[in-house]
């Protein structure tokens, strides 16, 4: 504490004044080059296709030259804004059939 009241005392308001340490420090690709390698993905994803994970962290892993988590590459998705715009229609387990035969079954058994 008496080491900052010195400071103030020296320098006065400019003491605040500093710049902030803020920024991406441990950061794989700058931004740029992020939107650049989504951009391979736009066309796709604005057809309506759907967009795998997998081959964005694959092409993210090119990219940078080692392996990351799925979640730096999520991370990077969100950042650029890109968001899931519908859930799954449907299970990809589901079985209709036993679905029907469940809904003909009386309930008061």
């Amino acid at each position: 504490m008496r080491r900052l009241q010195a400071q103030y005392w020296r320098q006065g308001e400019t003491l605040w004044q500093r710049p902030g340490r803020g920024g991406r420090r441990h950061q794989n690709l700058p931004v740029a080059e992020e939107a650049q390698l989504l951009a391979g993905f736009l066309e796709r994803a604005e057809g309506g296709g759907l967009l795998e994970v997998s081959r964005v962290q694959q092409a993210y892993e090119q990219a940078v030259g080692h392996a990351v988590p799925k979640s730096t590459v999520y991370r990077m998705l969100a950042r650029h804004g890109w968001r899931k715009l519908a859930p799954r229609p449907r299970h990809p387990q589901t079985d209709t059939a036993r679905q029907q035969t469940f809904k003909k079954t009386p309930r008061d058994r």
